[in-house]
């Protein structure tokens, strides 16, 4: 079950963390709001789908989706290149398949933040690197 910690700055304001242990991993993860509507929202959202963060975040995302998505705006760029080789094509294609459309291909462009892209890079070490980055060993 996910919790919320409240924590207070040296300015006097709060800021709140949610925090779970991820399903696959047995981890501690958190993610840390301004706002404690937005912490509720996701401590909502990770208690409903199992504690998977992915989960929360493209519901998240998808209600509030305007502009076009990270998976969308990398596809048209693959479509547009001016006279890409087969090969090019194909190895984009693959990089977004495997690295982006799962884990933030679904992201609103305009809602892309650090939080997302430090998940992302996480994910992306772990799929290269599986446990050994955990060890230190790279």
């Amino acid at each position: 079950m996910a919790s919320i910690r409240k924590r207070s700055k040296k300015d006097g304001s709060s800021s709140f963390m949610v925090c779970w242990r991820d399903p696959a991993t047995g981890k501690e993860q958190g993610v840390t709001f301004a706002t404690e509507p937005e912490a509720i929202t996701l401590k909502r959202l990770l208690d409903a789908n199992n504690q998977s963060f992915e989960i929360a975040q493209h519901a998240i995302v998808k209600n509030q989706a305007t502009t076009p998505t990270v998976g969308a705006v990398i596809q048209e760029h693959i479509d547009l290149l001016v006279r890409p080789s087969v090969g090019t094509v194909h190895t984009y294609q693959t990089m977004l398949k495997l690295h982006i459309a799962d884990v933030i291909g679904h992201i609103p462009v305009d809602k892309l933040d650090y939080r997302h892209l430090t998940y992302w890079i996480k994910s992306v070490i772990s799929q290269e690197f599986g446990n050994s980055s955990a060890s230190g060993q790279w």
